[in-house]
């Protein structure tokens, strides 16, 4: 039994949520978690502009992750130093139209 406005699951004996004070349900009400398809936006030479653009997204409430190359993630290296090294951007696709035009300007100055 579920509680259809807290969303908790009770025993089936139980017919009503003892937190909201109203009648529980046979099926769980909660939908599926939307699956996320994250792409790369982006890639830096460093973790300077990485942590810029991760910076103005986050200003702009567009969800994005960074991932260094195997040197970095891998020894906790920090990819700047490094000569090659580079930070990949990633957010989630239905975002890219938004973040391609926040991050347009630092993109061509990383190239």
């Amino acid at each position: 039994m579920f509680c259809p406005e807290c969303k908790s699951e009770y025993l089936n004996h139980i017919k009503s949520c003892p937190d909201c004070n109203i009648s529980l349900v046979e099926t769980n009400t909660m939908s599926e978690p939307q699956k996320i398809n994250w792409i790369k936006i982006a890639e830096f030479s460093g973790t300077v502009y990485a942590e810029m653009a991760e910076n103005i997204l986050k200003d702009n409430d567009i969800p994005s992750y960074t991932k260094g190359d195997f040197l970095s993630t891998a020894y906790n290296i920090n990819a700047l130093t490094l000569p090659g090294g580079s930070v990949k951007l990633y957010i989630p696709e239905s975002f890219q139209a938004q973040a391609e035009d926040l991050l347009k300007n630092l993109i061509e100055e990383n190239e």
